[in-house]
């Protein structure tokens, strides 16, 4: 699905929950939480063959272990914020943040053992 589409798609989404907002409100919230979610399956269908690049890459400059913490800190930054959005989108901006700090906290905790690893560099270099 091209851009274009994408963008078209979500503008007749943006539509549709416009005009409900007015006539029944409380399908407007969830027309826009499910036209949402259809333009996170029409983005994630290409993403698929980029992460398979991405994969192949590091396996074969040897960097693999260090590949997999970058694309799962994509995946939950990724998660975090269309979740947040959702939320946000739903009137309940308190969860958004909170759903935002625990992602960056699950990314965190993915890094410390590369930053274990760094720091041992550092230290057998000043030796």
């Amino acid at each position: 699905m091209s851009i274009l589409q994408i963008c078209g798609f979500a503008l007749l989404g943006v539509l549709v929950v416009t005009v409900l907002k007015s006539v029944r409100p409380e399908y407007a919230t969830v027309t826009g939480v499910i036209t949402g979610m259809l333009l996170l399956v029409f983005t994630m269908t290409p993403l698929a063959s980029v992460l398979t690049s991405v994969t192949e890459l590091a396996e074969d400059t040897g960097f693999s272990a260090y590949s997999s913490v970058i694309l799962k800190s994509m995946g939950i930054g990724i998660l975090g914020q269309t979740t947040a959005d959702v939320c946000r989108d739903s009137g309940v901006g308190t969860l958004a943040s909170k759903v935002e700090f625990a992602a960056k906290v699950m990314i965190l905790l993915l890094c410390v053992p590369i930053l274990q690893t760094l720091l041992g560099l550092i230290e057998g270099f000043l030796k």
